[in-house]
């Protein structure tokens, strides 16, 4: 048995309704992803800042970077149950609504039709968007942490400032003596040149000594 390419100019296009429904099944499982991605990776990034960085003498940098490698592990490990999830609480969602709020099924798409660039698109639009505004949730633990870094950035930059206005102060300081030693050398060489000029009119150097 012989199998046919099929031509994808002869695959009938899925409707806008049906790539609507492709991208909303791909979005929502990415939004509790980006979501459970985001706050663990600033949770354990945090931590890790707080606790590890001053021992182990890393950065903040170095900190995000460990974090995001502990939430991509976790992402890794709950993806599944996050789908599982993500259709369990549609189908409560809709027994409680009593079917007025209810996802979608899936379109029935032929293997050929998930292989057109429309589904495909589709499909990396709704991970896209989903992702998206998961990440924005999952930033909520940034509104429990304590202002720590925020005070200490301005005791940093109050710091910076009188630290230079210090520096100002102690040049300025330098200046003025160095001035006035100056003055004192300028006013110590003009009595010596006066009193070489007087030895001078009085002849003292052709009399010798």
């Amino acid at each position: 048995m012989v199998k046919t390419k099929v031509s994808p100019d002869s695959v009938s296009e899925p409707t806008k309704e049906q790539l609507r429904i492709v991208a909303l099944h791909q979005a929502i499982p990415f939004v509790g992803f980006g979501f459970m991605d985001n706050s663990i990776l600033l949770l354990s990034g945090e931590a890790i800042d707080m606790y590890l960085g001053v021992k182990l003498g890393i950065s903040t940098m170095c900190a995000a970077a460990l974090g995001n490698i502990i939430s991509d592990l976790a992402g890794v490990a709950l993806g599944t149950v996050i789908e599982d999830a993500v259709v369990k609480w549609s189908k409560k969602l809709e027994q409680v609504t009593n079917g007025r709020i209810r996802l979608p099924p899936m379109p029935k798409l032929t293997y050929d039709q998930r292989n057109l660039r429309s589904v495909r698109f589709s499909t990396q639009m709704g991970c896209a968007v989903g992702l998206t505004i998961g990440c924005i949730l999952g930033m909520f633990p940034l509104l429990f942490f304590p202002e720590v870094h925020h005070n200490c950035d301005n005791d940093a930059n109050n710091g910076t400032s009188h630290g230079g206005n210090d520096v100002v102060s102690s040049s300025l300081q330098e200046f003025q003596s160095e001035n006035e030693r100056l003055k004192a050398e300028v006013t110590l060489l003009r009595g010596k040149f006066k009193t070489l000029a007087k030895e001078k009119q009085d002849a003292i150097w052709d009399k010798g000594y």
